[in-house]
């Protein structure tokens, strides 16, 4: 098999395609490292002791204001302001001690930048 083969191509998309059903992995018996109930409650709730919770938190409450959000950072769009880059370069930081309180406490994502840059 040549590297250009669309066969090949093909199991490089399908190694990725981690639904159970689909799943490369899976069907020939790929080691997890991860208990697979911890992913799916990942999915729905970050752990707190990271910036994924900053992420999370921030996407479940002012959904509507972000247009993007990556491992680092995260852009909100406020409206009348240009839109706002928050950088998480730092892992342990956005852990929900550094940060529930301030995303609780904001209405809207611009109340929230305003606290961050207080």
């Amino acid at each position: 098999m040549e590297w250009g083969d669309a066969r090949l191509h093909a199991l490089d998309l399908q190694y990725h395609d981690l639904r159970p059903e689909k799943s490369l992995a899976r069907r020939v018996g790929l080691e997890t490292i991860c208990d697979p109930e911890l992913v799916l409650q990942g999915m729905s709730f970050p752990p707190e002791d990271t910036r994924a919770y900053f992420r999370g938190a921030c996407l479940a409450k002012f959904g509507d204001e972000i247009i993007s959000a990556n491992w680092d950072s995260m852009v909100f769009d406020v409206g009348s302001e240009p839109l706002r880059r928050v950088a998480m370069m730092e892992p342990s930081r956005g852990t929900a001690s550094h940060v529930a309180s301030v995303i609780e406490s904001s209405q809207t994502a611009a109340e929230l930048l305003a606290q961050l840059d207080a």
